[in-house]
Formats: structure tokens, sequence, C-alpha cells
């Protein structure tokens, strides 16, 4: 075949279009579903959306708005803000917080500390986790899960049994089998790959470095491996982050659902911080390409910067 001449701008220009199921560029879409599917044990559906956040909203909106009656929605200790907050609208919104739990939200993993939960299954209510956090940190599979939010370098995924019925957060033409309307930029799909497991060895050298610099660490024992909150020693989390960000290292305050609230992040107080050490503790966060190297270097800057506000 010669030449590709794109006659459908209606559905995006020819550098970045549109997916559809009647041309193969459209064939990222099943491909990236495929791929994430397979990783979770096959068993499951998934629909891609524009971000972790969407997923979550989706997959409690979506199963709640199929129930015949609105019953309660159970929330577990530890749940992300996302899951609390769209809990919160459906409850403003005519839905229990008592009587028989028809679904029950919970975390995979603390993106603020890292602590892993239990997310076994333990009774017949259709089970919604935020697996954000999760993803390339602790392997789980669709087994006992109905549905798991997900999120991906630019884009987010909800991943379900196929039994349970759900209903359309966003509507649209018949996008993705007519569970979500509209489409996620092709752009993003390129070059997809499931990220890499954060190694043991490499999230035990991001620990050693932390404590050899004395800084107090504020996960728990039992974490996700790459992800490890810390106190700054009293000084504002805020003012180092913007010093390390201006000298290349980049950290957060907390998850990315509580940053620009303003407020301490609910998973330090639980921990026993009082306010003022909550907002003075900072997470970093690896990934299982992240070099040993970049954690010197990057704890180095860190430690000067939390000694230059303290001196």
């Amino acid at each position: 075949m010669g030449r590709e001449i794109w006659l459908n701008h209606l559905d995006g220009t020819s550098i970045n279009p549109i997916p559809s199921k009647l041309h193969d560029l459209g064939m990222d879409y099943s491909q990236v579903c495929n791929q994430i599917s397979k990783y979770l044990g096959g068993n499951c559906k998934v629909i891609l959306t524009s971000s972790g956040i969407e997923a979550v909203n989706h997959a409690i909106k979506g199963v709640a708005f199929r129930q015949k009656k609105k019953a309660a929605i159970k929330v577990e200790e530890g749940a992300s803000l996302a899951v609390r907050n769209t809990v919160k609208w459906l409850r403003k919104n005519g839905f229990n917080e008592q009587g028989d739990v028809s679904i029950t939200c919970m975390s995979a993993v603390d993106s603020t500390t890292g602590e892993i939960y239990n997310i076994e299954k333990l009774d017949d209510s259709i089970m919604i986790v935020d697996g954000c956090a999760a993803i390339g940190r602790i392997k789980f599979d669709m087994e006992h899960i109905d549905l798991l939010a997900l999120q991906f370098d630019g884009f987010g995924a909800l991943a379900f049994n196929p039994r349970i019925r759900i209903d359309p957060l966003i509507h649209g033409g018949g996008e993705q089998d007519g569970r979500r309307g509209g489409h996620i930029p092709a752009v993003l799909l390129q070059g997809f790959s499931l990220p890499i497991q954060v190694p043991l060895e490499l999230d035990s050298f991001l620990l050693s470095q932390v404590e050899v610099c004395g800084f107090q660490i504020n996960s728990a024992k039992n974490r996700a491996p790459g992800i490890l909150n810390v106190s700054l020693g009293g000084v504002a989390a805020e003012a180092v982050l913007i010093d390390s960000a201006a000298a290349g290292v980049y950290m957060s305050a907390s998850s990315g659902c509580t940053i620009s609230t303003g407020i301490p992040d609910a998973s330090l107080l639980r921990l026993g911080l009082s306010e003022d050490e909550a907002l003075s503790s900072l997470r970093i966060s690896i990934s299982g390409d992240t070099t040993e190297s970049e954690i010197v270097e990057g704890i180095s800057i860190l430690r000067d910067v939390v000694a230059r506000f303290q001196n």
C-alpha cells in the first residue's frame, strides 16, 4: 500500500487519529486492554480511562447506578481520597451508609505511606479496589476482585469481572463496547508496556540511603516496595519540595489525591503523627526503572535541602 491518505478528520488528524474499530490505527486499544487483562490473570474485561481517578469513579458510580435499590456502600479504612469522595457524593444522593452492604470499596496500597491492605473478599458484596498505587509494586489478579482501578503512564484503566454490569460514567457513541464514551489519545498508548516490578533489593537500597541520612520513616513495615514516607524534622514539606525541584529532584508531599488540599494526609494522622508532623513529611516513590545512582543523588540533595532549612 502507498502513502496513507486520512479522510476522517472529524475523528482527529492523521498525525494523531482517534482509534476506530474500522481501521488498523485503532488496534492500540485492544492490544493495550489485552496486555492489562493478561497481566491480571486473563479473566477480566478492561476499558481505558483518562486516569486512575476516573477509573475509581467509574467503578463505584457505574456499579451503584445499576443497583435496583440504593443499598449501603462500605468504605474500608485506608481507602484513597478518590474512593472516599466518590462514595461521599453518592451518599449525598441517596445511597446509604447503614443496612445491607452491596458494594465494598478499598485500596490495595496506601499511596502516601505504601501500606499494603488486605483485599480478601469476605462477603457477597461487590468488591471495588483502587489499585493505582499497587501496580508495579505488588502482584495480584482478578480472582477475588470484582472491579480494579489502575493508573499507568498518561492514562488509567478499569478492569472488571465480565459478570459485573456497570453503567457508563461518560456517555458517547458506543466506544469501548459502549462502556465509556470517547477515546484516550492514541499517542499516550504508543509504546505501552506494563510497569516493571520494583525489586526488593532496590527498595532495601532506598531504605538504607534514607536511614543513613537520619530521616524518620513514617511508613508501616507492611508496605509496598518503592514507596517510602519520611519526616523532615519540622521543616515544611512544601518548601523542601520547591527547593529540591529546583535542584532537579522531584518528590511529593502526599498522594496525588490530597496534595492540592493543603490539609494533613489522613494516612499519616492514622499512624499517630500530629498535623504539623504530617505537613513536614514527604513521600519518596521509585519504579523498577530507577537506578541506585539516582537514589543516592536524590536522597543526598534532599538531605542538603533539609539541612539548609534547619540551619
